[in-house]
């Protein structure tokens, strides 16, 4: 519904309810005592909740008074009134003093500003106008009930007033609502009270003998009911929108404003079937306004999906392609949605097709899962990050390294190492086809083969995932010294893991003729690692001490060293060498030595920051027997004090 379109609907609907203003109002005018030129005018102000008229003949009834109008003889009544004013020269004579107070000759008098004319006039005149006005338009057949409807409607607004003006504003709605109950509030301050404007009519109903007859209807009341049930939709209160929209249409069939509010309501309330009825009749007859439907429908999926409701998010996409099929924003939404119900196919045949029909947006939907596995890396969410990084790569015909090393890392959190491994394998062989082009940062990289050996060193059959390792780097140009040494390393862990040390106790051999690179001995922690990963910890121990001697500062080589001597049972030694380089491993040693409550808080804030440190089977793969048991212990702690705490159990880890 284009800003466009809304203007020519807002001036062409004014137009009607002016030509049906000056029909009623001329169909009155003929009673009047003073034959003048009368013409009737549409003020279309919401906040106008108000009618005057002005010398010579013009009245004028604003938007927000007709609003609160269910039938015409109410109209007649008001416009009656404003007759009166002019017909007893209650507008003239204010002309005549707004000409003394100004002190300007009455000729002069020409561009007195309208507000003069809104104001209320005396009680008496007030009263005059309504007995009069009631006399008028029972004159050109109407009831006279209309008159005392229009004065409890101004009754109730009082009443609603006192509430709103008494509450102070919380909301930017609600000091709209406040302003224009400020605008109305000042009408009442001008006119007599409500009260006694009806007991005026009632009184001079039983004085004439009127009869109430049979009202008429508002003609053009399904134009103020179309707006007002949108408002309802707007400030979401859809039973009544879907009350008020359907009060329009049976005064005015396919009245394109409240279908359009009856379509949204009923797609807010989850009547699918009767907004997709409303929508196809608005699609028949008015194309250009049925689009909102849409794009309220993804509008409520979006919210839905921002409040982790999935499933209803997951309605809210697929009626709007059912409204609109192959849409693509309604595309995105439902593949975004299709992801976090881990409909994993159907989220990728949804961005096949985005990917041919609008790659543009297609693109977009590869944007939003790549930041979306970042965002869920950094929150420690890795099995989201995973999914999300692995759905991105499916997805983009270039190369990502970064999403790769995302789904890597996040598959390691997990302890899903076979899959872990291939991303890794993957960055790897990315930079070795490169010729030496890293396609991550170098530091990176080194890390990257590390985690891709320990992700090898994980799996079950140790033999084949050494052999694989080792194939990859073959028949490759040299790599610099620094990660070559790391590559070897690796290499030869992995053999340990198998049940071959050779190649690390050649590399651990200064007298070795076979190294053809150089080794730092920081690099040697690697060894130490891999000997304790296979639990020959005393082997470890001694690789550990040997280059310790040299390098007796380094953190790699004290920390490997820390978690052998857990192992050993000397929980003291591991503290020193872990404080502050390893919160974990300076948890568990302090656990070791009945430190409980130093332990368990940097147990609590150790898991916070990687989580992965509550996944059993991940701890149990990189970590000896009393680690492993520390942590399950810790972990029982830190569940019997939640329970205690809150009342509510925690996960066990098993």
């Amino acid at each position: 519904f284009s800003p466009r379109l809304a203007k020519i609907s807002k001036h062409q609907e004014a137009e009607s309810i002016e030509a049906y203003l000056k029909n009623v109002g001329d169909r009155i005018a003929r009673h009047a005592y003073r034959k003048l030129p009368y013409k009737f005018h549409y003020i279309p102000d919401r906040d106008l909740i108000n009618a005057f008229a002005i010398p010579g003949g013009h009245v004028f009834v604003g938007e927000g008074l007709i609003a609160l109008m269910e039938n015409e003889d109410e109209l007649a009544a008001v416009i009656g009134h404003e007759i009166e004013h002019i017909d007893h020269y209650h507008c003239a004579e204010r002309l005549q003093v707004e000409a003394a107070l100004r002190k300007v000759p009455l000729g002069q008098l020409v561009s007195l500003p309208i507000e003069v004319f809104q104001a209320g006039y005396s009680k008496d005149q007030e009263l005059e106008a309504d007995r009069e006005g009631a006399r008028l338009s029972v004159s050109a057949g109407y009831s006279p009930e209309g008159a005392i409807q229009m004065f409890a409607e101004f009754q109730k607004m009082m009443e609603e007033l006192e509430v709103v003006t008494s509450a102070k504003a919380k909301t930017p709605h609600e000091e709209i609502s406040n302003a224009a109950a400020q605008i109305v509030s000042g009408y009442f301050r001008s006119h007599p009270l409500p009260t006694e404007r009806i007991a005026q009519i009632q009184s001079l109903i039983a004085q004439e003998k009127w009869t109430p007859g049979k009202q008429k209807p508002l003609e053009v009341r399904y134009i103020f009911l179309g707006h007002r049930a949108n408002e309802l939709v707007a400030t979401g209160q859809y039973e009544k929108a879907i009350e008020t929209a359907t009060a329009a249409l049976e005064l005015h069939s396919g009245y394109p404003l409240a279908l359009t509010a009856l379509a949204k309501a009923k797609c807010a309330t989850h009547d699918f079937k009767g907004a997709s009825a409303a929508y196809h009749e608005l699609v028949a007859n008015h194309p250009a306004e049925a689009d909102s439907i849409r794009a309220f429908a993804e509008q409520l999926g979006s919210y839905a999906m921002a409040k982790k409701q999935f499933v209803e998010a997951d309605q809210f996409a697929t009626l709007a392609l059912e409204l609109q099929p192959n849409n693509p924003s309604s595309l995105k939404l439902l593949a975004q949605v299709k992801l976090d119900l881990f409909d994993i196919k159907a989220a990728l045949e949804i961005g096949y097709k985005l990917t041919k029909l609008y790659p543009t947006t297609g693109f977009e939907l590869a944007e939003y899962a790549d930041t979306a596995s970042n965002q869920a890396y950094e929150a420690h969410n890795y099995a989201r990050a995973s999914r999300f990084a692995s759905y991105a790569l499916r997805l983009e015909k270039t190369p990502q390294p970064d999403l790769d090393l995302v789904l890597a890392r996040s598959e390691f959190a997990l302890a899903g190492f076979r899959a872990a491994a291939d991303a890794y394998r993957k960055i790897i062989e990315a930079s070795l086809k490169g010729q030496g082009t890293f396609v991550v940062p170098k530091e990176d990289y080194i890390s990257v083969v590390s985690a891709y050996a320990d992700s090898l060193g994980s799996l079950s059959r140790h033999k084949e995932a050494a052999l694989e390792f080792q194939r990859i780097f073959q028949n490759r140009k040299p790599l610099p010294d620094d990660l070559a040494a790391q590559v070897k390393m690796e290499e030869a862990g992995l053999f340990i893991m198998a049940g071959d040390d050779s190649m690390a106790r050649s590399l651990t051999n200064p007298s070795s003729s076979t190294k053809q690179v150089s080794y730092a001995p920081e690099q040697f922690a690697s060894i130490g690692w891999w000997y304790y990963r296979a639990g020959k910890f005393d082997a470890s121990d001694k690789v550990l001490h040997h280059f310790l001697s040299q390098r007796p500062g380094d953190v790699g080589l004290q920390s490997t060293l820390g978690w052998v001597e857990l192992e050993q049972n000397a929980p003291e030694g591991a503290l020193v060498r872990f404080k502050e380089h390893l919160p974990a491993g300076e948890a568990i040693a302090l656990w070791r030595l009945a430190k409980t409550e130093a332990a368990m808080s940097d147990f609590e804030a150790l898991t916070k920051e990687e989580p992965e440190w509550t996944n059993p089977n991940w701890v149990r793969t990189f970590y000896g027997p009393v680690a492993t048991q520390s942590v399950q212990e810790m972990y029982a702690e830190h569940q019997r004090r939640v329970a205690k705490t809150t009342g509510k159990k925690t996960d066990a880890l098993h």
